[in-house]
């Protein structure tokens, strides 16, 4: 039994048109890729993915931000973004070691 509007169509075909529509539009709006938008280098949302300079490099610097994230119980990473004086990111980097 199919549930039916006011003109007989069928809302789930209704609900696939919207969500088409729906898909067609991030599409426009999220295809631009810019340094800026965070990329998934192993569970790091690293903005440079995959890394461009090592983890130590980046977290010796003096600006950074670190940060730490699992991709299972057994992968364990350190992210981190480098940054200049006024908090434009520069450079990433992740160390990702298993457990």
């Amino acid at each position: 039994m199919t549930a039916t509007g006011r003109r007989g169509g069928s809302r789930r075909g209704f609900l696939a048109k919207i969500g088409v529509a729906g898909l067609v539009a991030s599409g426009a709006v999220f295809a631009r890729s810019t340094p800026a938008m965070a990329g998934n280098y192993q569970c790091c949302n690293l903005v440079y993915a995959p890394p461009n300079i090592s983890y130590s490099t980046c977290s010796s610097a003096t600006y950074k931000y670190i940060w730490y994230c699992s991709v299972n119980a057994y992968l364990h990473c350190n992210c981190c973004e480098k940054k200049t004086s006024s908090g434009t990111i520069t450079g990433s980097g992740a160390h990702c070691q298993y457990n």
